[in-house]
């Protein structure tokens, strides 16, 4: 039997308006605010996502490291990064994003729409 993917999983910065991470850098539990980081410094980020804004603050050594995402309907989620991995995270938002997405699709949608004069 072969395999449909119905409903694939939408790209992790898709539908988020902001992104504030907190970290110290070279603190051993860095890992995923690290990845974070690349992700969004990369140029390619902002091309495919140019509503995307974000921010970074460098932490004393003892603070602890933070994740802060504001998605499209006004969400604002928190998440420590030393006990979540952006899998974890991702796993999180997934029903924000998806949310969003149903949003968007019946907003675009010409099916939706009760514009007829008729």
């Amino acid at each position: 039997m072969p395999k449909y993917n119905l409903f694939n999983k939408l790209p992790f910065l898709s539908y988020i308006d902001k992104i504030h991470v907190r970290y110290t850098p070279g603190s051993p539990y860095d890992d995923t605010c690290r990845k974070l980081l690349l992700m969004l410094l990369n140029p390619d980020t902002l091309k495919k996502f140019p509503g995307l804004n974000y921010t970074y603050e460098l932490l004393n050594y003892h603070d602890r490291p933070e994740i802060h995402i504001t998605m499209k309907p006004n969400v604002n989620l928190r998440f420590y990064a030393d006990s979540n991995t952006l899998e974890d995270i991702h796993r999180q938002i997934d029903v924000y994003q998806y949310n969003a997405h149903i949003r968007y699709t019946q907003h675009r949608s010409l099916e939706g729409r009760g514009d007829d004069d008729s």
